[in-house]
C-alpha cells in the first residue's frame, strides 16, 4: 500500500491531481476497510492511520490543486485527525501547512496564521527537512496577511533549516519540498514586497528544477514578476510556457487561474498583437 501511495504521489507531480482523485478515494476506501475490518497489531494500526492520513492529505491537495475547496478542507480535517491517531506529529504539521495555505489564499487570514501557530508548536519534535517546509508556509501566510517582517523572517529561518538539514530522515511524503520549492516561496515574497527584479531571479531557479506540475503554475508567476519588472517580452515568454505545459497535459486549475492573473496584468499593453494573441490562448484554456 506504501508502494501505491508513492506511486500516486509521483503520478499528481508530472500531470497535476485531478485525474488520480478517484485512484486516492479507492485507496483511502481500502485503507479503511483495513482498519475496520482487519485484525492487526498496534504497530500495524498506527501505519494503517500514518497511510491514511498521507492519502487524506494527498487528497486535500489534489482538490485544492483542482480548486475544489470544500472538498479539500473535509480532506485536509480527516488527515489532521488520522495523523493525531497515528501519534505522527510531523504529519500533524505538513496537514496544518496545507490547510493553512489554503485558507490564505481563500483570504481567510486570520484562520491561516492561527494554523500557522498550532503547526508550529511542534516545531522542536521534527526533521529539518520539516522546519524547513513550516517556515515556508509561514512566509506564504504572513505575506498574505500583510506582515512582511514575520514573513521575512520565517523565509530566513526555512533557508536556514533546508542548509542545515539531513534529508535522510526526510519522510517520503516530504521528498518533493527543496531548493526549488523554496526559491518559489522566495519569488512570491520579493514579489509580493515589490522587489520584481529579484522575484524573476528566485522564480527563474525554481522553475528549472520544478516537476512538470509546478513549472505550469511558476510560469505564471514569473511572468508577472517579468511584466512588473517591465519585460514584456520575458512576461509573454513565460505566459506561453505556461500555457504550452497546460495544453500538453498538465491538469492543474490553479496553473489555469494564475494564467487567468497574467492576463488581467497585461491589459495596459492589450492592444498589442502579441498581448492578443497570448490572451487569445489564455482564454481557450478556459474554454
Amino acid at each position: 500500500m506504501s508502494d501505491r501511495v508513492e506511486s500516486l504521489r509521483a503520478m499528481e507531480q508530472e500531470t497535476g491531481g485531478g485525474d488520480y482523485l478517484d485512484s486516492a478515494r479507492t485507496d483511502l476506501t481500502l485503507i479503511s476497510r483495513m482498519l475496520k475490518n482487519g485484525r492487526y497489531s498496534e504497530e500495524t494500526a498506527q501505519r494503517l492511520y500514518t497511510l491514511a492520513a498521507e492519502v487524506c492529505c494527498l487528497l486535500g491537495w489534489m482538490s485544492y490543486d483542482a480548486s475544489l475547496h470544500t472538498a479539500a478542507q473535509q480532506h485536509y480535517t480527516a488527515a489532521l485527525r488520522a495523523a493525531k491517531t497515528a501519534g505522527d506529529d510531523t504529519l500533524g504539521a505538513h496537514t496544518l501547512c496545507f490547510m493553512a495555505t489554503q485558507a490564505a489564499n481563500q483570504r481567510e487570514q486570520r484562520a491561516a496564521v492561527g494554523l500557522m501557530e498550532a503547526a508550529d508548536a511542534v516545531r522542536d519534535r521534527v526533521p529539518a527537512t520539516m522546519r524547513a517546509s513550516l517556515a515556508a508556509h509561514q512566509t506564504t501566510v504572513y505575506t498574505k496577511a500583510g506582515d512582511k517582517r514575520k514573513a521575512a523572517a520565517a523565509l530566513n529561518r526555512a533557508f536556514d533549516a533546508l542548509d542545515r538539514g539531513d534529508r535522510s530522515d526526510t519522510p517520503s511524503y516530504l521528498h518533493w519540498f527543496g531548493e526549488a520549492q523554496l526559491r518559489s516561496t522566495e519569488g512570491r515574497f520579493l514579489l509580493a514586497t515589490g522587489q520584481a527584479a529579484k522575484a524573476t531571479e528566485a522564480l527563474e531557479r525554481s522553475v528549472n528544477r520544478a516537476a512538470p506540475r509546478d513549472r505550469a503554475v511558476r510560469y505564471g508567476t514569473l511572468a508577472l514578476a517579468h511584466q512588473r519588472n517591465g519585460d514584456l517580452d520575458g512576461a509573454l515568454d513565460a505566459t506561453h510556457k505556461a500555457a504550452h505545459l497546460i495544453e500538453e497535459g498538465i491538469h492543474s486549475q490553479r496553473g489555469v487561474e494564475r494564467l487567468q492573473e497574467v492576463r488581467k496584468a497585461f491589459a495596459p499593453y492589450r492592444n498589442e498583437a502579441k498581448v492578443k494573441e497570448a490572451s487569445e490562448r489564455i482564454a481557450a484554456l478556459t474554454s
